[in-house]
């Protein structure tokens, strides 16, 4: 018997060595091939064979690694005929009460708690008191509460199981052990509970199998979860369940259950490592796998999920909803390029259940009002940090804005959406500066909205002498960017401009947040009023520019609750500038190159030094965005020479920032003049039209 194990072995061992293989290329040029990968985002998993998958990995950080290529063929998918015990999820007993489903939005965008039982009160003050509608529900553990923790165990293997020994540790200390005496065949599934008297603070619970018995893997043996994270809610119907379960996924097992609590524990490494000035220690909040509900009318079980008091005592929920085809009996096992990566959506729209928002939602396309002065295209607006999990997915960390969100509101109720764009600074400043940083007095400053319709009708109003105008608020927040402006005012001697505080419908969050009168008027949730669109003017010539509410509320998670400025760079001339080249013109020279000419600048005043020229600067544009988007970059200097007056810089179109150019490739160049001490001219632009 013993030799034929080992047989069994060795046959099992030579047919995974010779498995065709993942491929790493680093950025150091070494090529690792024929190995197993796991991709976490931040880092990568490897595993050099495939009998060794199901075990601890070696983890390298993603920005060692150039590329690589998952390629598995059939041999992943062979079934050992072993046990595999993992781990399912750790609940938590008695739930604590959720709000998903119980904030409601008025006309205004306010969120207001009520439905089901909740105490009823007057709009504007259950708006302003939501502490008075939620006073009767549970929403945290008293210290000393007796909790109890289950630990769900499954055999997700193809081998009954034999009899195990569990340990249960809190932070990492041994409070509890024992022994499961019965046996569990494949599939089957078994409870073991804990009793534990609540602590606040940060702790983790750790339910641990230990078993001498040979398993396809190990790493699914133990699970730790963080106690103060949210609990999540799995509802799956139990045929795609067994489907899973005939192939292998990206965690290295047989295991629906695993392949999604993986990327909880994903979400949670994601949080930890999203660093900011605002969150030094990354996001403090966690999340956990609190419950999976096998079923087989998921549609039905997510009904039932609401308790008769009308509230769900969860944080959040992720429905697997049947196709037509599967609900007719069709199921497959999923596709094994999908089941091989990493479900990268999966903690996006789980950030969407605690309230985190749509940063694409700060896009903005352009509209037919608002166009480009010297080519007539749409002005376009791209959002500023784009490599975020909430506006692209993974593989990305958490944004800045996400994280001080989560951070301030880790230990309340879930239910809220979007109320973090309510902080905003109570005093917000433009700073409308030249080419050379010092400020533009008295420019004209107009400003338009996303989300809004002006009131036309109605007269305007003033805040420290910037006129604001009303809007219309009949709870849509899809217009386009408004056609006139909804603020007008004009900058003071040092280019300063104070952002008008409009009247709004004020709201107060059970997370902390209040929507009082802000530049933004009555901001919505979503993000659609989130947007302005900012054109100076001094002279004949404008500048636009586009501010999100991305940075405002960044500002106020920074300590910036009072006062807030925001500089705004515009091309203009300072009054000790150079005077500006002239003739600036670009000519394609080939489909990579093209060349900038210009011509001195016209002496106006002999021997003025304020004017004399030492040299040219040329700088490149792309995109139809705000100046503050994608803004000028220098491209090259060349010196002044008093016997020549035509100049001109060849330009490799191929080399620019690799920033994101998302809805326009246009490119725009400029020329300076550069007087003494660094002193620029006003920018003379022009642009390549292909």
């Amino acid at each position: 018997m013993r030799n034929q194990n080992f047989c069994f072995s060795l046959i099992v061992s030579l047919f995974l060595t010779f498995s065709l293989a993942d491929e790493i290329v680093f950025k150091d040029g070494t090529v690792m091939k024929n190995c197993f990968l796991r991709d976490e985002g931040i880092e990568i998993l490897v595993w050099n064979s495939l009998d060794e998958v199901g075990g601890p990995g070696k983890t390298y950080p993603r920005s060692a690694i150039k590329s690589f290529q998952i390629i598995r063929d059939e041999k992943w998918d062979y079934k050992p005929p072993l046990t595999d015990l993992t781990i399912t999820f750790i609940e938590l007993n008695p739930k604590l009460a959720g709000l998903h489903g119980r904030v409601n939005y008025d006309i205004y965008g306010r969120p207001i708690i009520g439905g089901g039982k909740l105490p009823k009160l007057p709009p504007d003050e259950g708006a302003l008191h939501p502490e008075k509608i939620v006073k009767n529900l549970k929403l945290k553990y008293k210290e000393g509460e007796e909790i109890t923790l289950s630990a769900h165990i499954k055999n997700v293997g193809f081998a009954p199981s034999q009899p195990f020994r569990y340990h249960w540790l809190i932070d990492g200390v041994l409070v509890k052990e024992g022994e499961y005496k019965g046996i569990l065949n494949e599939m089957e599934e078994a409870t073991v509970s804990l009793k534990w008297k609540w602590r606040k603070g940060f702790h983790y619970v750790t339910f641990r199998i230990l078993t001498n018995q040979k398993e396809i893997a190990t790493i699914n043996n133990c699970l730790t979860v963080p106690l103060w994270g949210w609990g999540l809610v799995f509802i799956v119907n139990k045929k795609r369940v067994e489907a899973w379960h005939q192939v292998r996924n990206a965690y290295g097992t047989f295991s629906f259950e695993d392949y999604y609590r993986w990327h909880i524990d994903i979400m949670n490494k994601l949080f930890q490592k999203s660093v900011f000035p605002s969150a030094p220690n990354g996001i403090i909040a966690r999340v956990r796998l609190d419950r999976i509900i096998y079923t087989d009318d998921v549609e039905k079980a997510h009904r039932e999920l609401v308790s008769p008091d009308g509230l769900a005592y969860h944080q959040g929920c992720w429905v697997w909803s049947d196709s037509e085809e599967e609900k007719k009996g069709n199921w497959q096992p999923p596709d094994k390029e999908w089941r091989t990566q990493t479900e990268w959506s999966l903690p996006h729209e789980l950030g969407h259940q605690l309230g985190l928002t749509d940063l694409y939602f700060l896009d903005y396309q352009g509209d037919e009002n608002h166009t480009m002065p010297d080519n007539g295209e749409k002005i376009t607006h791209f959002m500023t940090h784009p490599i975020t999990m909430m506006h692209w997915h993974g593989p990305h960390i958490f944004s800045e804005i996400d994280a001080g969100y989560l951070n301030m509101t880790y230990d309340k109720p879930r239910g809220h959406f979007g109320d973090h764009y309510f902080a905003i600074p109570r005093e917000n400043f433009l700073r409308i500066v030249d080419i050379n940083g010092n400020g533009v007095p008295n420019a004209r400053v107009e400003i338009y909205q996303r989300g809004i319709k002006v009131d036309e009708s109605k007269g305007p109003a003033y805040d420290h002498g910037v006129c604001y105008f009303p809007v219309v608020e009949d709870g849509d927040f899809s217009p386009l960017v408004s056609r006139v402006p909804v603020i007008v005012g004009y900058t003071d001697k040092d280019g300063l401009l104070r952002l008008p505080n409009r009247p709004v419908k004020e709201v107060r969050t059970l997370n902390g947040f209040h929507r009082r009168p802000n530049p933004f008027g009555n901001i919505n949730v979503v993000g659609e009023r989130g947007l302005l669109l900012v054109k100076v003017i001094k002279g004949e010539r404008p500048s636009y520019f586009w501010l999100e509410i991305y940075d405002f509320v960044v500002a106020w998670f920074r300590g910036n609750k009072d006062k807030f400025t925001i500089v705004l760079k515009t091309p203009y001339a300072s009054i000790d500038s150079p005077l500006p080249p002239k003739e600036v013109k670009v000519t394609k020279i080939d489909k990579n190159s093209v060349k900038i000419t210009w011509k001195s600048p016209q002496v106006i005043r002999e021997q003025q030094y304020l004017d004399r020229p030492i040299g040219f600067r040329v700088y490149r544009r792309i995109s139809n965005d705000g100046l503050n988007d994608r803004p000028w970059f220098p491209v090259g200097t060349i010196s002044y020479q008093p016997d020549e007056d035509i100049y001109e810089l060849t330009v490799d179109l191929q080399e620019y920032p690799q920033d994101i150019y998302w809805f326009s490739n246009v490119n725009r160049f400029g020329v300076s003049t550069i007087g003494e001490c660094g002193k620029e001219s006003e920018l003379i632009e022009t642009i390549l039209n292909d």
